[in-house]
C-alpha cells in the first residue's frame, strides 16, 4: 500500500499574520504597535527586495542581496536591543552602530546594485529618502538620549 502523505495546510490570511504581528510586537515592544524606526526599516527593506527580485537578479548579484538583507536585519536587532536597554550609555552605543551599519554597510551594498544596473536611479533616490528618515530617527533618538544622559 501506497503510503499517503498527508500535510495540514498553512494558511497566511490577513487575520493570523495581524495577530502574529500584535504578539510578536508585544513581545519585543510591550505594546501592539512595533517602533515607527522598524516600520521604516521594514519597509525599506520591502522596497529594495521587491525591486531587486522583480528585476531578476543577475546570477552574480544574489550574495549582495543577502548581504543587504543581513545588514539590514543586524540593525534591527540593534535598535531592538537599545529599546529593551535600560542603561543610557549601552543605549547610546548601539545606536551609533545601528547609524555605522546603515552608512557604511548597507549603502555600500545598495550602490554596488546600482552600478551593476540591478536598481534604477529613481529608485535609489526613494531609498536615500527613506534612509535619511531612519537617520533622522536615530539622531532624535541619540539627542533624547544625550540630553537625559547630561542631566
Amino acid at each position: 500500500m501506497e503510503e499517503k502523505n498527508i500535510r495540514k495546510k498553512n494558511h497566511w490570511t490577513q487575520t493570523r499574520v495581524d495577530d502574529a504581528t500584535k504578539k510578536i510586537n508585544q513581545e519585543i515592544y510591550r505594546r501592539n504597535r512595533q517602533a515607527p524606526i522598524h516600520i521604516k526599516i521594514d519597509d525599506m527593506s520591502i522596497y529594495i527586495n521587491d525591486r531587486i527580485t522583480r528585476r531578476g537578479i543577475a546570477k552574480g548579484l544574489i550574495s549582495i542581496q543577502e548581504d543587504l538583507n543581513k545588514n539590514i536585519l543586524e540593525v534591527e536587532k540593534v535598535t531592538i536591543e537599545a529599546l529593551i536597554a535600560e542603561d543610557k550609555e549601552k543605549q547610546y552605543k548601539c545606536l551609533l552602530k545601528a547609524k555605522q551599519i546603515m552608512k557604511i554597510e548597507i549603502w555600500t551594498d545598495i550602490r554596488f546594485l546600482m552600478i551593476n544596473k540591478a536598481i534604477t536611479p529613481g529608485e535609489i533616490s526613494e531609498l536615500i529618502r527613506k534612509q535619511l528618515e531612519i537617520d533622522k530617527d536615530i539622531d532624535k533618538w541619540i539627542l533624547s538620549i544625550e540630553k537625559s544622559y547630561i542631566r
